[in-house]
């Protein structure tokens, strides 16, 4: 039998598979027939041996492993989006917010892909922190380009006073700003990294509908990565009916 929930992702979106006269049970996971007894689980026909699987794959944690391969695969995700999201604003000058939205799918199908789809509020926290990260770092260009700009502006204003005074041997030196991005200090990228953080809230209730936006991509990358939950109920004998028994749930780990 196929591992149908290993670290491919746990799927408990297909329908129960049936044949039409009801004479014939199949297996929603390993496709092949059941001729005695099989359960539902989260309303999906399984057989014995599927069932053991799911409850096996759900009480697993992904432990150390599982959360930096999340971590590597929702990171490379938000890098993704946020170049993504600079090209277009660079060369197309659009800020669409579907790709705030996309970013956070995105990032929280990474991140569950990660887990083998279990998910958890600790995933759940993870997808939400890199997607905002993913959003607000595509600013991180342009607020570099304005440091650099003002920069030059004040080092214009430093050289001339420096230039006015050069009949004194004690003289300030010229001090020279930055040409270019690249040239920027470590401790100036620090602080576009915090005002990049920021930049969604500095221009207060204008930006509303961008809160919005923002809200609706990390509620994406939140619901995603939701705990998987199976309810596993049977045994049922195939071809009677269904007994009525309340459904057990096998919450992931």
């Amino acid at each position: 039998m196929a591992d149908t929930t290993g670290d491919a992702g746990l799927q408990f979106d297909q329908a129960e598979v049936k044949a039409p006269d009801g004479s014939k049970v199949t297996c929603a996971f390993c496709k092949k027939p059941i001729p005695t007894e099989y359960h539902q689980v989260n309303q999906m026909t399984a057989c014995e041996a599927c069932r053991r699987t799911v409850e096996a794959s759900l009480a697993q944690r992904p432990g150390m492993a599982g959360f930096l391969k999340a971590l590597g695969a929702g990171f490379a995700a938000a890098a993704a989006g946020s170049l993504v999201w600079f090209l277009i604003a660079k060369f197309a000058h659009l800020e669409l917010g579907i790709i705030a939205i996309a970013v956070g799918f995105a990032v929280g199908c990474a991140v569950r892909w990660g887990t083998g789809g279990r998910g958890g509020w600790l995933y759940q926290l993870l997808a939400i922190a890199l997607t905002y990260l993913s959003i607000v770092t595509s600013y991180m260009p342009d607020i570099a380009e304005g440091l650099v700009h003002g920069s030059r502006d004040d080092d214009g204003s430093v050289t001339q006073a420096a230039q006015s005074d050069r009949s004194s041997e004690a003289a300030a030196p010229e001090r020279h700003a930055p040409q270019s991005v690249s040239q920027l200090p470590a401790s100036l990228w620090v602080l576009v990294f915090v005002l990049a953080c920021a930049a969604p809230f500095l221009t207060g209730t204008s930006n509303f509908m961008g809160w919005i936006i923002i809200g609706i991509a990390l509620y994406e990358a939140w619901k995603i990565n939701k705990r998987a939950v199976a309810l596993i109920t049977g045994p049922y004998v195939v071809n009677s009916a269904a007994p009525s028994e309340t459904p057990s749930a096998v919450p992931g780990a």
